[in-house]
């Protein structure tokens, strides 16, 4: 009984990981479209790309929102979200800002290429990817709540939400050719000369 446990396990992880490879190379879009119009398309790639037989993605991922959540845990296991649990510690909120920063944007650093397309698919994709992206989300909540705390008042509530955005990021990183500890100073600046007016 362990041993087939075991195996019905090793099956979903490398569906998961064959998920999660597509998101991140061809985006979710491409198999969300290939569900709608022709689902054995998309089965057919995941399939494939697993190794397994299509009927076992449908016998282990019934619906889209499964295999998402599955896809979205695999990534987290491969690449963790910071946890801001330890940045309460620190004591000035400058210095919780920039640690927490730094880790969140080497969290988007390496979970660049799997946000980046499923930021683009939202559109196709938005009732699974909502559903299945609520506990990181969450994770979000608290990152904010957490970096937020020391910097009173409301005006300094807007530039920490887009210094958590992964959009925003990627705009200064990609677009602007920022690095990612020149981001975090930059914030930390803002954020500062904002506090104190």
């Amino acid at each position: 009984m362990v041993k087939r446990r075991d195996k019905v396990e090793e099956t979903r992880r490398r569906i998961a990981k064959a998920t999660y490879e597509l998101h991140s190379t061809v985006g979710p879009a491409l198999t969300t479209i290939a569900m709608v119009s022709e689902r054995l398309t998309t089965i057919a790639m995941v399939s494939e790309r697993a190794g397994v037989p299509r009927q076992t993605v449908y016998r282990n991922f019934g619906t889209q929102v499964e295999l998402f959540r599955s896809c979205i845990a695999f990534g987290l296991e491969m690449h963790p979200m910071p946890d801001p649990a330890p940045w309460q510690s620190i004591t000035d909120p400058g210095e919780r800002l920039r640690v927490g920063l730094t880790q969140v944007y080497r969290w988007f650093e390496a979970s660049e290429p799997v946000m980046t397309n499923v930021a683009r698919d939202y559109g196709a994709v938005q009732e699974a990817a909502e559903v299945a992206q609520r506990p990181m989300g969450e994770v979000l909540e608290r990152i904010h709540g957490t970096l937020s705390y020391g910097w009173e008042g409301s005006a300094v509530a807007p530039l920490l939400s887009l210094a958590v955005d992964f959009a925003t990021w990627k705009k200064l990183r990609r677009e602007r050719g920022m690095a990612s500890s020149a981001i975090v100073e930059m914030w930390l600046d803002l954020i500062r000369c904002r506090h104190h007016t």
